[in-house]
């Protein structure tokens, strides 16, 4: 048909047809027919999927480089190409070098699709709506494009999975692929215009996949041996090491921050085994039966047992107290190997074939996880998953066998300093503390010599000193008897203890007299003995060679979908920066070098709301009690991690990842105010924040009151909206909305909310900064909302005595007697380990449309 030909122009022009075996397409689509929508991966100079929707006699075309998926949290690039035949919905193949596109290209999914009335209409407007009916891809999705920046020639979307039902969590190309095959037909099975094959393709998914069945004289894996389930195993270790080998060989893993089982499955029965040789089965009754879903047949199962946070890394907190509350059923397991399968011995084999193995060999569920890994790219792995807040890495070799015992094959490198070190007394509590003051640790060395390595005294909650305590009474004994230390004895009055009990510790380091600094105590470790506790030198080996280039792997991908990614922007490998002064008070007791711990801990729940938008800080060289001023440029000197822009004649800061957290503590820069708009696109905000802030004699039951007013009267409006502590002494209300509208409409819409409220209950509330009329009233400040106009963000503290912290609330604390002083930099943390999920929920993903601005009614309220 001419107008597909002239749509056409582009895609001819790029092709010599005597070389390719690409269609050059002249027929359009035959009438009554459903418009058809095909993916294509295509390998050629960059792996890439071509994502195609027929319209008007045409398939119009986007470049996605990730590929697409069905998880919402995947906002994949997607940059529009020329419109491409119809025909070209069948083709699969080998396009020629020399020719554009060199490479293969298989097709990945196909079906139809329906969208708006008008799509081109839509298209035009930036914004497309449609529903899949694919193999791999079903329900809603959306293409929005992206304002252009710079000089960029190409025009780029983003396409977004809807939340529709349909969507899955960590369901990327990847997944998808090892999900669902899609048969390739070729070009015979296209006519006219339809990418249906000739006849119907095979699909394999998971729940059907036939599982390898290993007979008598067939090993499963090369290597396997027939023989007996062993009755003790022994667990293999990793070495400690300074760097990870880069060179491709090595199977990347996360290290989990929980228990080592290794787990025998025989005759139905499950029995679970801890690293020291302790008989768990009793303790994990949910999760022994998940195991016995599995179907596996008699197996060896080397696995971790975790707990995970709402963001998805696991917790060595969280999963002591799952267990010390007998809840199993809300911990994971994460199985990384398979060493015996339906009698063969599989420990002979390579440990990339044991994997494969064990990918197929069991039917995993939500609970029972397949541990995935990615090969080489150890540097940029690490840099990604210290900067989530990961434990670490390990590296093993792929084709090495299984070895019980420490080894070179396995080799871990650790994000921070974490130290499992024996309790060997206790102090007395002072203050309001009560149980115990702080546990005094310590650690034997490798000749037998038992060192002093001081004391932990944060990370207790009431109920653990409590258990600590108990315990502690059981097993008094005497000072030991040659006991190390350095230049410095142990501290005075301590009751020493039987050197029995292990506790977990996160520290900032080791002093020159061999004392931990700025320790964590995140837990005992029932697993161990304390004569276990050896203190580990890292080792001196070297990768062979460094790669010159990494690309930063989907790190939080790798567990599947029990590691959540908290953002899509990738790590900057800038390094962390370095603090000049950490010992410097920042609040009575709180140093900088506390503040860039708060802030490693935090940054999974913190940077979604703060990496790339814009920035105002206010910093406080001298701490709270000194001089503070805000800052908006860049000064000279500062971090890296710390960029500087400007739009619109307004200066501003921006950070990307935790480095840039870290910058700021450098910085002395204790507050974060942030616009209500991103960097990507600074004119159209994307949330409304109305600061609502007591005047003097306001009592706090008034503001939770007013909060819940607000919410009221937006959701009449058609808007959630959500509450967070503002650190100090007021609430925000923060409503999500989609980008589109400007600053003046946003700035209008919130003005005259607040007004209205002011008019209707003007003895309750003001909408005007006036110092003298606030006494006794709530402002509803709206002045948040303008360009260049911030408000602190959320998990972000306060230059305030006490150390406040703005902390989203669900609006179930949101009542009489909330205490806003709980939420400090002291606590923040344990509240985020005992949260199972995110107090907005998925606040992030709503699209809300603004309404017309309200107009004042009659008061209501005297």
């Amino acid at each position: 048909m001419p107008q597909a030909a002239g749509q056409l122009e582009r895609y001819h022009a790029r092709r010599d047809f005597r070389v390719t075996a690409e269609p050059r397409g002249e027929a359009g689509r035959q009438a009554g027919k459903a418009p058809v929508f095909v993916v294509q991966k295509h390998d050629a100079s960059r792996l890439h999927w071509d994502f195609r929707l027929e319209h008007d006699g045409v398939l119009w075309s986007w470049a996605v480089p990730k590929g697409p998926s069905l998880d919402p949290a995947d906002k994949r690039l997607a940059v529009h190409v020329e419109d491409h035949p119809l025909d070209y919905a069948g083709f699969a193949g080998t396009i020629p070098e020399g020719q554009y596109g060199a490479g293969t290209v298989e097709r990945w999914d196909f079906g139809t699709w329906s969208g708006p009335p008008d799509p081109a209409a839509a298209l035009r407007k930036g914004e497309l709506k449609f529903t899949l009916k694919g193999r791999r891809l079903k329900g809603a999705f959306v293409l929005v494009r992206l304002k252009p920046r710079g000089r960029e020639k190409a025009e780029n979307w983003l396409l977004i999975k809807e939340r529709d039902g349909r969507e899955r969590q960590g369901a990327d190309a990847a997944a998808l692929e090892r999900a669902v095959r899609v048969s390739q037909p070729g070009r015979a099975a296209r006519a006219k215009g339809d990418p249906a094959p000739a006849r119907k393709p095979r699909v394999a998914t998971r729940a059907t996949k036939p599982k390898p069945q290993p007979d008598a004289d067939q090993p499963p894996a090369p290597g396997a041996r027939r023989g007996r389930m062993p009755r003790a195993p022994r667990p293999q270790l990793a070495q400690l090491v300074e760097e990870l080998p880069e060179e491709s060989g090595w199977l990347n893993e996360v290290k989990f921050d929980g228990y080592r089982l290794l787990l025998r499955i025989e005759g139905g029965q499950v029995q679970a085994v801890t690293r020291g040789e302790q008989d768990w089965t009793a303790r994990l009754p949910a999760l022994a039966r998940k195991l016995a879903e599995l179907q596996s047949g008699d197996a060896l199962l080397d696995a971790e047992l975790v707990a995970l946070r709402p963001d998805g890394v696991s917790s060595f907190a969280q999963l002591q107290r799952a267990l010390s509350e007998k809840r199993d059923d809300s911990l994971y397991l994460y199985v990384f190997d398979l060493l015996h399968w339906r009698g063969w011995d599989l420990r002979g084999c390579a440990l990339a074939d044991r994997k494969a193995l064990l990918r197929v060999a069991l039917r995993f569920n939500d609970t029972v996880r397949f541990s995935d890994h990615v090969e080489g790219q150890a540097g940029a792995m690490r840099r990604q998953a210290c900067a989530m807040g990961l434990e670490g890495i390990i590296a093993k070799r792929a084709d090495a066998p299984y070895r019980e015992g420490r080894g070179a094959d396995w080799r871990k490198l650790k994000c921070g300093h974490r130290e499992e070190l024996v309790v060997l007394g206790w102090t007395d509590p002072k203050g309001t503390r009560s149980s115990l003051g702080a546990l005094q640790m310590g650690f034997w060395d490798e000749a037998g010599t038992l060192h002093y390595a001081g004391g932990v005294g944060t990370g207790f909650d009431a109920a653990e000193l409590r258990r600590l305590r108990k315990r502690l009474d059981r097993i008094p004994a005497g000072p030991p008897r040659d006991l190390h230390y350095a230049d410095e004895p142990p501290e005075r009055g301590i009751h020493w203890v039987q050197p029995e009990l292990v506790a977990e510790l996160q520290f900032a380091g080791w002093t020159g007299a061999g004392r931990i600094r700025q320790a964590v105590y995140l837990g005992l470790r029932e697993d161990k003995r304390g004569r276990d506790v050896v203190r580990e030198a890292p080792g001196t080996e070297k990768p062979r060679r460094r790669m010159r280039s990494l690309a930063v792997p989907r790190i939080l991908r790798i567990a599947r979908d029990g590691i959540a990614e908290t953002r899509e922007r990738a790590v900057k490998p800038l390094g962390e920066p370095v603090l000049s002064h950490p010992g410097r008070e920042l609040w009575p007791g709180i140093t900088k070098a506390d503040l860039a711990q708060y802030w490693r801990d935090v940054a999974p729940h913190a940077l979604p709301e703060l990496a790339g938008r814009p920035l105002a800080v206010l910093r406080c060289p001298e701490g709270i009690g000194g001089e503070h001023f805000f800052q908006k440029h860049a000064m000279r000197g500062q971090p890296r991690a710390l960029r500087a822009g400007k739009h619109g004649g307004a200066p501003y800061l921006v950070l990307d990842d935790v480095n840039g957290l870290i910058a700021c503590a450098q910085l002395s820069a204790i507050e974060l105010h942030a616009w209500g708009a991103r960097e990507d696109d600074p004119d159209h905000p994307d949330r409304l924040v109305f600061d609502l802030d007591p005047g003097e004699g306001v009592a706090f039951d008034a503001v939770v009151k007013a909060a819940k007013e607000v919410r009221a009267r937006l959701k009449a409006m058609g808007l959630e909206s959500f509450c967070r502590t503002s650190g100090g002494k007021g609430l925000h209300v923060v409503v999500p909305i989609a980008r589109g509208p400007g600053w003046d409409a946003v700035r209008d819409f919130c003005r005259s909310f607040a007004e209205a409220l002011s008019a209707e209950a003007p003895d309750r509330y003001l909408s005007k900064v006036s110092k003298a009329a606030r006494r006794g009233r709530i402002l509803v400040d709206w002045l948040r909302n303008g360009k260049g106009a911030t408000a602190v963000a959320s998990f972000c503290p306060r230059a305030r005595p006490g150390a406040g912290v703005a902390t989203p609330l669900r609006w179930a604390e949101v009542k009489h007697g909330l205490d806003p002083q709980q939420f400090t930099l002291h606590s923040i943390r344990d509240r985020l380990r005992r949260q199972r999920r995110d107090p907005w929920g998925d606040w992030r993903d709503m699209a809300q449309e603004l309404p017309p601005p309200p107009t004042p009614k009659k008061r209501l309220i005297r």
